[in-house]
């Protein structure tokens, strides 16, 4: 058994450790990287429901898919290796309100030896969003049946992003959460300006984050899908909007003061929908009136498009999420220089 905290584990993406030393996921994206000499690798986990997925590579040939248990239980991840060294990916593909993950120990047989695994890149991007920016639907089905399985935070736009730039990335994700309310209008709930101090958005066992832990290089902020949910009404107001999302970023920017930080529309808002209350148009105005107001020159507006999905889902589909990838990365490698 070794811990899974130990040292020599490759961890990128929040984490809260528990009294026992074994680590709690929620978020999304959250990756760990083993490298070892040994025929096989296990994990001793268990997650709070019966929807979270790992994705596991091994000696970087594509993801599988990984179901866990809601009891503790040793799965394997990799087995019949041959001679040498391997190493495993190992991500969080679901999100905290499909289950909290906990990692108990990983295993290795008596004769492996763990290494520890290769320097991360320095370059770090953080993105703070919705179901959207944690790859909700990315691997859909043709059947049309969705279920926990449809997440892929590996092929979101944020990863695909990163992995252009040669970069690490958190996805600070939370699934129909928003600036303000959530998709139900809720705001007695974990909202980006709460869960984003959080190491595991789970209400029941809050733990604040060390923002000092992990400083991003880049912070891209996609949020106003939730909040300008049509079926609540009328679009949130202006003053209330704006105020709180300036609030918001005078907070990024207070832990990250070095940090560029970018706000967007995401892809989901379009003015199509209900031309009445043009989603869009309304929330575009209000980022820009957000950046005026804070009179910082860290601070802008990254240009995106709308993406449909497709009749499956609403949810912007892989080659999408690829797209919006490109769009955003001549405008990070102009603003970082990279």
């Amino acid at each position: 058994m070794i811990a899974a905290a130990d040292p020599r584990v490759g961890v990128v993406g929040r984490t809260a450790r528990t009294r026992d030393q074994a680590l709690r996921v929620g978020y999304p994206g959250v990756t760990f990287r083993l490298r070892f000499e040994g025929s096989s690798l296990g994990v001793r986990v268990e997650s709070t429901s019966e929807h979270s997925y790992l994705m596991v590579s091994v000696d970087g040939q594509n993801h599988r898919m990984l179901k866990l248990p809601r009891s503790v239980q040793e799965l394997i991840l990799a087995s019949g290796l041959g001679a040498g060294e391997h190493e495993v990916e190992v991500l969080h593909a679901t999100e905290t309100w499909l289950g909290i993950v906990t990692i108990h120990a990983w295993i290795l047989p008596r004769s492996a030896q763990l290494l520890s695994a290769r320097p991360a890149s320095e370059r770090r991007l953080l993105v703070i969003g919705d179901s959207v920016s944690s790859g909700e639907a990315v691997q859909r089905t043709a059947d049309g049946v969705k279920d926990s399985s449809w997440w892929d935070p590996a092929n979101s736009y944020g990863m695909v992003l990163a992995r252009a730039l040669h970069a690490e990335v958190e996805l600070v994700c939370y699934g129909g959460r928003g600036l303000l309310r959530d998709w139900q209008g809720r705001q007695d709930v974990l909202n980006a300006p709460q869960f984003f101090e959080l190491a595991v958005p789970d209400p029941e066992q809050a733990e604040a984050w060390e923002h000092a832990r992990s400083v991003p290089d880049f912070v891209l902020v996609s949020l106003g899908t939730n909040d300008f949910n049509l079926g609540l009404g009328p679009l949130p107001a202006e003053a209330e909007f704006v105020s709180r999302y300036v609030q918001f970023v005078r907070r990024i920017r207070e832990v990250y003061p070095q940090t560029q930080v970018w706000l967007t529309a995401g892809a989901m808002v379009n003015d199509d929908a209900d031309p009445a209350r043009p989603q869009r148009s309304v929330l575009n105005a209000y980022l820009a009136r957000t950046v005026r107001e804070l009179h910082d020159a860290a601070v802008g507006v990254a240009e995106s498009s709308h993406f449909p999905g497709d009749a499956c889902d609403a949810h912007p589909t892989r080659a999408e999420h690829a797209q919006m990838a490109a769009q955003l990365l001549p405008q990070v490698r102009r603003i970082l220089s990279w």
